[in-house]
Formats: C-alpha cells, structure tokens, sequence
C-alpha cells in the first residue's frame, strides 16, 4: 500500500472547490465532493498506477485522475518511497497549463 501526500497548494485549491460547491450549491452537493475526493485517495493508495498518464498541457512527469467533474489530482509516483504525491488540483475548464511548468 502506497501512501498519498497532498501538497499544501493542492489542499488549498480544495478547499475553495468545496466552498464554491456549498455557496453554489449546498452542503450535500460540498460533501459530496469531499467523498469523492476520499475516495479516489483510497485507490490510489491501492493502485497508484490508476490515474491516467496524459491530459493536455500536463507535463510527462505527471499522472492525472478524476475525482470530480472536470476536477482532477496531478501526482507523481514515488516508487522507492511507496508513496504516491499530488502535487496540483486542477479544473480542466480552465487555462492550469501555467502552473504545472
């Protein structure tokens, strides 16, 4: 079993998701989210190899995996540490090619 490190940059722009998703649309719609977030964390920790290794502007070093609609971890494994680190959420919507330089 792998262990799952969240970068403080990647919990942050968590938390704004789940406070945009409860101001837009209530508390069972931002715990939704936020069990989803769980639960993608868990197979991960199972099977970091899950994530897809390819989304636009995403550089090679990187996997992705959807969590939520539009919402997806950037990590990197790291096999000799048995740990799997996200390092970015990002909305595909969005222009996030800047950050993942």
């Amino acid at each position: 079993m792998y262990r799952v490190d969240i970068s403080p940059m990647a919990k942050e722009i968590l938390e704004d998701y789940v406070i945009l998703c409860y101001q837009d649309n209530g508390e069972e719609c931002a715990l939704s989210l936020l069990d989803s977030f769980d639960e993608k964390v868990e197979f991960l920790k199972n099977t970091p190899l899950i994530g897809c290794a390819r989304l636009r502007y995403v550089p090679d070093k990187y996997r992705v995996l959807n969590f939520w609609p539009h919402i997806w971890f950037v990590f990197q494994i790291k096999e000799h540490e048995e740990c799997v680190k996200i390092e970015y959420i990002i909305d595909d919507r969005q222009n996030y090619g800047r950050f993942l330089r």
